[in-house]
C-alpha cells in the first residue's frame, strides 16, 4: 500500500513537536518496510529522516489562524485539489496532522474534501494535536457550511481515550471512529544510542522483552552465567518473554570458549535458542572480543532485571551500573560484601561463594537446591512482583513496551493502515 502523510510544514524545527511526530511515523513506516510520501510546503528542504524519502510539494495558499479567507480564496481551493488530484493519485491512505483542525488550514481542508468525494477508496486518517474544541473560524459561508461536515472515508486519530467522547462529538464523528494512537518515543534516538548498540537492539528485539538482562562479564566460572540462563527459563516458565545478553569480554581463549560452549548447552537443555541467550561476542567481528563501553551503558538503559550470581567480587561496577539505569537488581546472599557494597535495597538468593558463610573468612559455601526449576521459579515471581509493583520500574517497562515505534506502529497505526473505509455517516 502506498502512504502519504500530509502536512502544512514549510520547514523542519525539531523543536517543533509536531515535526518531531512526523518524523517518527516516518521511521516507523520505513521500519516497517513502507515507503511513505510526505507532503509539505513548497520550498521545504530535507533534512534528517526526511531525506530518505519521496517529498511532495502543495502550492503556497494564505494561512489565517483567525479564519478570515481573502477574496482569492475560491481559486486557491481549486489549485490546492488540482495539486492534491495529482499527488494523491497513486495514494491509498492519507494521514493529515492538523489539516482538519486548524483555521489557518482551511484552503487544505477543502481540498482535502472534494479529493476525499472524488476518490472513496482512499482511506483517510486525521492526526488531531490538540483537545482544544475547535470553532469554526471562518468568514466564508461556504466553506463553513463544508468543513461542519463530516469528513468522509476517515478516522480520528487522538493520543488519549479520556477525551475521546469530547473530540467525536466536536468533529461530528461517531465515537467508534476516534481511535486511539499514543505517541511514541523513538527510543534509541533520544537516548542517542550508537550506531551498533541500535543494530543490535533491532536484530534481536529487545525492546519487545518483558524480561531484559544484561550480564557483563569475563567467561571465569566463578561468574557463574548460568545461574542468568536458569532465571531467564524460570521466566519463560511463567509466562514472560525474556532474553538474556551476555557481553563476554576478553574471553576468546582457553577455557573460556570451552566454558561459552558449556553456557550454549545449557541453554539448548532449557530450550532456550542463541536469540533467548545472546553472546556479544556473536553478534560481529568487532564485538568478540569485547563491546564499547558506551554499548554496555545503553543496554542497560533498556534492561530491567540485573543478576550477579558471582561466587566473589571487590566491588562490582557493573552491579553499581547496572542499579544506576534503574535495573531490579539481584546479589548473592552467600556473599556477605555484597550487602557492605549496597545494602538491603537489592534481592538477595543464594548462588554459593568462596567465602565461609557462617565466619565470613576464605573457604566456600556451596548451595543446593531440593528443587532447582522451584528455586528459579519461586526467583522469577520475586522479581516479577518488584517489575509490577515498584512504579518507576513498571512505568519505565511500560514505556518500552508499548509505546516504541515498532509496539505503536504494529499495535495502533498499521491496523488502521488496512481497517475497512469508513463512510463516518453520524
Amino acid at each position: 500500500m502506498k502512504i502519504a502523510i500530509f502536512t502544512t510544514f514549510l520547514g523542519f524545527d525539531n523543536a517543533y513537536s509536531l515535526c518531531n511526530v512526523v518524523a517518527d511515523q516516518v521511521a516507523m513506516f520505513k521500519g516497517g518496510g513502507y515507503e511513505p510520501v510526505v507532503i509539505v510546503a513548497k520550498g521545504f528542504k530535507k533534512v534528517g529522516i526526511f531525506e530518505s524519502v519521496e517529498v511532495r510539494e502543495i502550492p503556497p495558499v494564505q494561512l489565517h489562524n483567525d479564519g478570515n479567507l481573502g477574496d482569492n480564496y475560491e481559486d486557491e481551493i481549486v489549485l490546492m485539489t488540482e495539486a492534491l488530484r495529482v499527488i494523491l493519485d497513486d495514494i491509498d491512505v492519507v494521514l493529515t496532522h492538523d489539516v482538519i483542525y486548524q483555521p489557518a488550514h482551511l484552503i487544505h481542508n477543502v481540498a482535502a474534501r472534494k479529493i476525499a468525494e472524488e476518490k472513496p477508496n482512499i482511506r483517510w486518517l486525521h492526526w488531531i494535536h490538540s483537545a482544544t474544541s475547535p470553532r469554526v473560524l471562518c468568514n466564508r459561508a461556504d466553506v463553513k457550511g463544508i468543513i461542519a461536515q463530516p469528513f468522509k472515508n476517515s478516522y480520528i486519530c487522538y493520543p488519549n481515550e479520556g477525551d475521546r467522547n469530547r473530540v467525536a462529538n466536536n468533529f461530528k464523528f461517531n465515537v467508534d471512529d476516534v481511535k486511539i494512537v499514543p505517541h511514541p518515543i523513538d527510543i534509541k534516538q533520544y537516548f542517542g544510542f550508537s550506531d551498533l548498540t541500535s543494530e543490535f537492539i533491532d536484530k534481536y528485539y529487545l525492546l519487545e522483552q518483558e524480561v531484559l538482562m544484561l550480564y557483563p562479564c569475563r567467561l571465569d566460572r566463578g561468574k557463574q552465567p548460568e545461574a542468568n540462563i536458569k532465571l531467564i527459563a524460570a521466566f519463560n516458565r511463567i509466562g514472560m518473554k525474556a532474553k538474556l545478553i551476555v557481553a563476554d569480554f576478553h574471553s576468546t581463549g582457553g577455557d573460556k570458549v570451552v566454558y561459552r560452549d558449556e553456557l550454549k548447552k545449557t541453554a539448548e537443555t532449557f530450550h532456550l535458542t542463541p536469540q533467548d541467550v545472546i553472546f556479544t561476542s556473536d553478534f560481529k567481528p568487532e564485538t568478540k572480543a569485547s563491546v564499547p563501553r558506551e554499548m554496555v551503558r545503553e543496554l542497560f538503559q533498556i534492561s530491567n532485571v540485573f543478576l550477579l550470581p558471582s561466587v566473589s567480587e571487590t566491588y562490582s561496577l557493573v552491579a553499581q551500573e547496572a542499579a544506576m539505569c534503574g535495573n531490579v537488581v539481584v546479589l548473592n546472599y552467600d556473599f556477605p560484601p555484597m550487602k557492605s557494597i549496597y545494602g538491603y535495597d537489592p534481592l538477595y538468593y543464594k548462588f554459593g561463594s568462596n567465602l565461609d558463610l557462617m565466619t565470613g573468612t576464605d573457604g566456600s559455601t556451596i548451595t543446593k537446591y531440593e528443587n532447582e526449576n522451584f528455586y528459579y521459579n519461586g526467583m522469577a515471581y520475586s522479581i516479577k512482583s518488584e517489575l509490577v509493583n515498584n512504579r518507576v520500574v513498571h512505568l519505565k517497562d511500560k514505556i518500552r513496551l508499548e509505546r516504541s515505534l515498532s509496539a505503536v506502529f504494529k499495535n495502533n497505526i498499521e491496523p488502521l493502515i488496512h481497517a475497512q473505509v469508513k463512510t463516518n455517516e453520524v
